[in-house]
């Protein structure tokens, strides 16, 4: 069995700064507007909750990073919306996955691993 050992050096946020993404976001020039499309595309309404949690996902990028594995930032945000229900809720707001799918209306990159559910995994 193959058995996966994260390396520094293998992340995608590695040696990225806090400046570098701050720069990262005003090149982007993004806006609610585009995300409202981005939403619109995937048939989601961007209520207050959903703004919410978009708005998490943009800071937490900006101050640590895109990590290497999707649990990172779903960690993250259950943490964030735990009162609410945590995972449990942040489904209801995004079906296609919170890190998934929130990110990507977030106009943000989704961390590696993401949507490859059988990564590390061997036959």
């Amino acid at each position: 069995m193959e058995q996966y050992t994260s390396d520094p050096q293998d992340s995608e946020s590695f040696g990225h700064t806090s400046n570098e993404r701050f720069t990262e976001f005003v090149d982007q020039c993004w806006n609610r507007r585009k995300s409202a499309q981005l939403a619109e595309y995937e048939d989601l309404e961007l209520n207050d909750e959903r703004w919410d949690v978009i708005v998490f996902l943009r800071k937490n990028y900006l101050v640590n990073g895109l990590p290497r594995h999707a649990r990172i930032t779903a960690r993250a945000l259950d943490k964030e919306f735990r009162k609410q229900g945590g995972t449990k809720y942040l489904y209801t707001l995004f079906p296609g996955g919170p890190v998934t799918q929130g990110s990507r209306i977030a106009n943000l990159r989704t961390p590696a691993y993401a949507a490859d559910p059988s990564f590390g995994t061997s036959y």
